[in-house]
């Protein structure tokens, strides 16, 4: 048990999270299986990714595992995978997640859901300096239209310090001045995307894109850190 990390779960609770994962139908997560490895719990290619559910190390072992998720069994696999869930939702998972349209319904289940219905007068995440905040309230006060064609080259975008903020799809129940501000840098470079300032599969989606076609290396594909902010914002 301790060799899986099954007993450090157990002392800090994080099962209680992982069952309310399990929530999700045996069906999707067998899917999303299919998608990431073919179903193959002990596949590893040697690609930096282990297991069905294809495992980084450094986020198999921050779960509290050992070893390799390729040989652990197919129980611990599935029990690692339900806990990340509970943690990040399919955020970890985003090509395949947006290939099966799966759906984050970790707020709909928790009686502190965020409203949907956009708040007014958002103010800049906390921490933003004064000249900061300019941009983004001008970024915010932009009505254009939400999808723009890609120009032939990307437009100026204003050089923007990252506030330290990472936009996950966990974004996506309330609306950000830095989501917002992202977006619209996101279609200055081409991409198709709505300027809505949520921050959900499709930002993630464009995120991953832009990562490889600027070959990031990040940990944790289609959230938007300190990488790809600055290699958007030019940071």
């Amino acid at each position: 048990m301790a060799a899986t990390g099954f007993a450090v779960a157990m002392l800090t609770g994080e099962l209680a999270s992982a069952a309310s994962a399990s929530a999700v139908g045996s069906d999707v997560w067998a899917a999303l299986r299919m998608c990431e490895s073919s179903g193959n719990y002990h596949i590893n290619t040697g690609n930096g990714y282990y297991g069905a559910y294809q495992f980084d190390l450094r986020t198999w072992r921050g779960l509290g595992y050992s070893g390799l998720p390729s040989d652990a069994p197919p129980a611990v696999q599935d029990e690692a995978a339900q806990r990340l869930y509970a943690q990040r939702g399919w955020q970890p998972w985003p090509a395949c997640s947006r290939k099966l349209g799966l759906v984050d319904d970790r707020a709909s289940r928790s009686a502190n859901r965020p409203p949907l219905d956009p708040p007014q007068g958002v103010d800049p995440p906390q921490g933003t300096d004064t000249a900061t905040a300019e941009v983004v309230r001008a970024a915010a006060q932009d009505t254009g239209p939400a999808v723009r064609s890609g120009p032939a080259g990307p437009a100026p975008v204003p050089r923007l310090p990252w506030n330290g903020h990472y936009l996950t799809v966990r974004d996506v129940y309330q609306v950000r001045d830095d989501v917002r501000l992202f977006q619209q840098a996101m279609v200055a470079h081409g991409y198709h995307i709505a300027v809505d300032g949520r921050y959900g599969p499709q930002s993630a989606a464009a995120t991953t894109a832009f990562e490889r076609a600027h070959h990031l290396h990040v940990e944790d594909p289609g959230v938007v850190g300190p990488q790809v902010w600055g290699a958007l914002f030019g940071t």
